[in-house]
């Protein structure tokens, strides 16, 4: 739970860490001035714990329709008390101006020296910090079923599953233009004003909230969990309306958990690619997607993101596959099991799903994992850095998408069963035509949400920290060239 955020957490965390140890703080010794990292994140920490009293003390939830507001509220709190937190860590920790080197735009030369102010790296955190509220609420916008897109969503199972599925899947692309501005901006600031360490303190910005961020995340499969309960224990249907209405609010905290995910991770593995980048020691001009090495590369690295979906969500269709046919054995096999009488295996249904997830995930991890050694191997440093931007680029849309059409998807199933307005009751409620036009959406819309979209996100980061550990081989081996092009004479 919550894996993808502490990853991406960490490794920003690295990333600052290892910069500023070589620029001029390093060189003079500046303890302070290198823990400028972890000073933020230590920030971050005290005010995601006083922002906790407004969920718990000051503005408490009294009934299940104020449950997204409330969270919502302690997002946007943690985010405000947050600027200045950091705006004192940045003048109280690092010395007026320091020197750091970033890669030279001037052919022939190597690096260029670049003076960067202590308010330099609060307005890149503070950049990355209100870019994560902004992804945040524009999740919250198109998964709620408070607002118009879901609403358009469950008002398309009129006319059947297929309108119900091309809607999701319009939310989703939809979805993705603020986000992917809000990375742009986050991502020129910060290399405008202190090259790879700004991208690198940008995102540790975004995650200036984790605190916060890790609880609204963790709220949507605990109301789901207590769903479950509810239903299995064969509670009243009041009990149920209520854990409902709780997980409805879970699934949008979730994708809002999600959309920080992705946006942190595509600033991690963007000061990732500026170190391999760094390591392997080519300039600008020979990363240019004018230059044939890196634009196949470039192409390839952005194809990889749907290879990886497919095998995915395929993996799931296999598991959910196996898993109906075992039911449909025990409902045929075991007298008694239909009327109530008697009690299901539910090991070998649990050993259906443990297994699969074992198993099936070897395929997409062999992807990610050698995909990296046979390109710098065989293709070279430049084919490499092509792919691994162009797997920035697909994924983070591509996981942006996913998370929010499935999102979507799910609650508009359950606005429709809640009932809660008018046009929602025009649309028959659980049993109706519409609803079972919902619940195909919400099935195809699981292994987008919560297997696909979240796990690009460890695509993109991984294949970045592998390159870079593998950098110095792929550099030394036939020149940089890699085997094949060198073998050729290309």
């Amino acid at each position: 739970m919550g894996s993808d955020l502490f990853g991406s957490f960490a490794e920003s965390t690295c990333a600052a860490l290892v910069i500023s140890a070589v620029s001029s703080l390093g060189v003079d010794h500046d303890f302070a001035g290198i823990s400028f990292p972890l000073m933020i994140s230590s920030a971050g920490i005290i005010v995601c714990i006083l922002t906790t009293f407004v969920a718990t003390d000051i503005y408490p939830a009294k009934n299940a329709s104020q449950v997204e507001n409330t969270l919502k509220m302690q997002m946007i709190i943690s985010t405000i008390l947050m600027t200045p937190a950091a705006l004192a860590v940045a003048m109280s920790t690092l010395p007026p101006e320091f020197t750091l080197q970033v890669p030279s735009a001037t052919p022939g030369q190597a690096y260029d020296t670049k003076t960067v102010k202590n308010w330099y790296l609060f307005i890149t955190v503070a950049t990355g910090l209100w870019g994560g509220l902004l992804i945040g609420l524009q999740t919250e916008y198109f998964t709620s079923n408070r607002y118009q897109p879901v609403q358009d969503v469950a008002d398309s199972c009129r006319t059947g599953s297929a309108t119900n599925v091309i809607f999701g899947l319009a939310l989703g692309y939809k979805s993705c233009i603020i986000p992917t501005i809000a990375i742009a901006c986050a991502i020129y600031t910060g290399n405008s004003l202190a090259g790879m360490y700004g991208i690198a303190t940008a995102a540790l910005g975004m995650l200036g909230t984790l605190a916060t961020g890790l609880a609204i995340d963790a709220y949507g499969p605990i109301s789901d969990n207590a769903g479950g309960i509810a239903e299995m224990a064969g509670m009243g249907e009041d009990i149920r309306e209520r854990t409902d209405a709780l997980d409805a609010a879970g699934n949008t905290t979730a994708a809002i958990g999600k959309g920080f995910a992705i946006g942190s991770a595509a600033l991690v593995s963007l000061a990732l690619f500026g170190a391999y980048i760094t390591r392997v020691k080519i300039d600008l001009q020979q990363t240019s997607i004018l230059d044939p090495k890196v634009f196949a590369g470039l192409l390839v690295g952005a194809m990889l993101p749907y290879w990886f979906s497919a095998m995915t969500m395929k993996s799931v269709g296999k598991a959910a596959l196996a898993m109906v046919e075992e039911v449909r054995r025990q409902f045929n096999t075991i007298s008694g099991l239909m009327e109530g009488t008697a009690r299901p295996d539910y090991k070998a249904c649990v050993a259906i799903s443990t297994n699969a997830s074992l198993s099936e995930m070897i395929p997409p991890g062999a992807l990610v994992m050698l995909t990296p050694v046979i390109v710098g191997t065989l293709f070279g440093v430049q084919a490499l850095a092509g792919v691994l931007a162009g797997a920035l680029v697909s994924g983070v849309q591509l996981a942006v998408s996913m998370a929010n059409t499935g999102g979507a998807w799910d609650n508009a199933k359950k606005y429709i069963e809640a009932g809660n307005t008018e046009h929602a009751r025009d649309l028959g409620g659980k049993g109706s035509d519409a609803h079972k036009a919902a619940v195909t959406g919400d099935t195809v819309g699981d292994p987008l949400k919560d297997t696909s979209g979240p796990s690009l996100n460890i695509l993109i980061k991984l294949m970045a920290v592998e390159s870079l550990v593998f950098a110095p081989f792929f550099a030394n081996l036939a020149g940089g060239q890699g085997l094949f092009f060198h073998f050729f004479g290309l």
